[in-house]
């Protein structure tokens, strides 16, 4: 990723901490199952891509995803959030780990969709699918890593595409897209680019240098949710980078 890492721009008033406080807080499991909802559909792929490497089946590993958010919503899980903020990305693992660790008996006689359903699989379960195979070479702690990494980056950039589009420049976007993530074989050509975005050279790397900083400002906001200190966001940013690059 090229760029540098830059400072401020991230907001600590609404995070993914905060929902988890709300859901806490909330005096039905009925509401707080609604304020963990798009929580839950943000990081229900890493810890998938860990239960099918610990050799769990798919159906298995969905049913013990729903069972651990469903055990998140508890008050007694809750009620200790606060002495274990930090990095959601270690919460979250070590609250797995212990859940398979203490209910595993009980988290197994589930049923295939008879817990309570928190999350729906079926629209990115083909793509989870397909990552968790990428990585069948690391273990299990790493493959979580580095889906968590790329799900942030995934969610950056979708962030980042709906701002554009609002603004008109889908188009512009997607063909500067390659310059700044990568996934292309042959690295583009920027004067074919801007020849067929109709600008000179010049406004093309204008518009190239923005768009990286805009994108470091969406990764920065991404990992701020993640969060429960302004302080610990360049370091995962900077872990975030390693694992990508690793």
């Amino acid at each position: 990723m090229p760029g540098t890492l830059q400072e401020g721009g991230a907001s600590f008033q609404t995070t993914h901490w905060t929902l988890i406080s709300r859901a806490r807080q909330s005096d039905s499991a009925e509401s707080a199952g609604g304020a963990l909802s798009a929580f839950c559909e943000a990081y229900w792929p890493p810890l998938y891509a860990f239960l099918r490497h610990r050799g769990y089946t798919s159906a298995d590993a969905q049913d013990l995803a729903q069972a651990f958010f469903a055990h998140l919503l508890g008050q007694d899980t809750l009620s200790r959030v606060d002495q274990e903020k930090g990095r959601l990305r270690t919460f979250l693992l070590r609250s797995l780990q212990n859940f398979l660790a203490n209910e595993y008996d009980r988290a197994r006689t589930l049923k295939r969709g008879g817990g309570r359903q928190i999350i729906s699989f079926d629209e990115h379960l083909p793509e989870a699918e397909a990552a968790m195979l990428a990585t069948v070479h690391l273990d299990d702690v790493s493959c979580y890593d580095l889906t968590w990494a790329s799900n942030v980056v995934k969610r950056a950039w979708r962030q980042l595409h709906e701002a554009y589009a609002a603004e008109g420049k889908a188009q512009r976007l997607a063909e500067l897209r390659p310059f700044v993530v990568g996934g292309t074989t042959t690295p583009p050509n920027q004067e074919e680019v801007a020849t067929r975005l109709g600008v000179p050279i010049a406004t093309l790397r204008t518009w190239l240098s923005r768009l990286r900083q805009r994108y470091l400002d969406a990764l920065r906001a991404e990992v701020a949710n993640t969060v429960s200190d302004p302080a610990e966001v360049d370091g995962e940013l900077h872990h975030l980078y390693r694992i990508l690059m690793s």
